[in-house]
């Protein structure tokens, strides 16, 4: 999963969407990174150390969603 992170932030450079990209896929997979190590997260993923903090910001979103009753959903490609 990790290694499929990686990669879609590593497209989204070329667009200019990095930052953003990150935030996304840490968004859709709170539920499976909420034990990882934030700061060992954004050095696999290919982002700075620092991104450690937006990890943290985009696992308590996730939660606040979930509590809330909202939910992200993602539609099927063909």
């Amino acid at each position: 999963m990790i290694e499929e992170i990686a990669d879609k932030i590593s497209s989204a450079s070329d667009s200019k969407s990095k930052s953003a990209m990150f935030h996304f896929q840490v968004l859709v997979h709170a539920h499976q990174l909420a034990h990882v190590d934030a700061t060992r997260f954004c050095i696999s993923v290919g982002m700075e150390p620092s991104y450690a903090t937006e990890f943290r910001k985009m696992l308590k979103l996730a939660k606040v969603m979930a509590h809330e009753g909202a939910q992200l959903t993602l539609e099927e490609r063909v």
